[in-house]
């Protein structure tokens, strides 16, 4: 895949035009500001999760959105890609960056991040993908559906998961209501790759979703 070269224009009051450089082997992006005059480089080994989404802007009533995309290395650094929308202007021409950016950074690093994990999976081994752990036998989620939080092992063949807009959500056939987890895609890292990587794994194994 040839690199791939975005500019982000932060908003009105950041409207610097930075370089956003997606290629086979790194990530670098122009971080320009006041105190930093270079690039954040993350060579593609590095790259360990992402999370992405839309945050509405409020006062009584929508009135901007902002466009978030933060990839996370393996030792904590974060490059975040965020651009700015008020009033619906370059609503589609922003939503359409996103979608691209989006498009190639699954192409260049996480398609691969989630087939490693799928490979590992299939050779026996234990994998642990944000909070969620996956064993041959089944899945681990912290269950959040009652007051105080706890662990709870769900077996292959009693997974289900439904797709939203925003978040993931992983459930027990038995007991939807009690044992179940959301994953948002802007708030929890990698929930694309854990959604990728279960929804393959059920196919592979198949375990009827419906």
């Amino acid at each position: 895949m040839n690199p791939k070269e975005f500019i982000i224009r932060r908003g009105i009051t950041d409207n610097y035009p930075r370089k956003l450089i997606l290629e086979q082997n790194q990530i670098k992006f122009d971080s320009k500001d006041l105190r930093n005059n270079s690039f954040i480089t993350f060579q593609k080994d590095e790259i360990a999760e992402y999370n992405f989404g839309v945050k509405f802007m409020r006062y009584k009533f929508v009135f901007g959105r902002e466009y978030v995309i933060s990839i996370r290395s393996n030792d904590n650094q974060i490059i975040k890609i965020n651009f700015k929308t008020y009033f619906g202007r370059k609503k589609d021409e922003y939503h359409k960056l996103c979608n691209e950016i989006l498009d190639s950074l699954w192409e260049l690093y996480f398609e691969e991040i989630a087939t490693k994990y799928i490979q590992k999976h299939e050779l026996g081994e234990d994998i642990k993908i944000g909070e969620v752990i996956v064993t041959k036998d089944g899945l681990t989620i912290l269950n959040t559906a009652s007051l105080k939080p706890k662990n709870e092992f769900i077996p292959w063949e009693k997974v289900r998961t439904r797709s939203y807009t925003t978040y993931f959500a992983i459930y027990s056939k038995d007991d939807a209501v009690n044992v179940n987890r959301g994953y948002s895609y802007l708030n929890d890292w990698n929930t694309n790759v854990l959604y990728r990587v279960v929804k393959t794994l059920l196919r592979k194994k198949e375990i009827n979703n419906d």
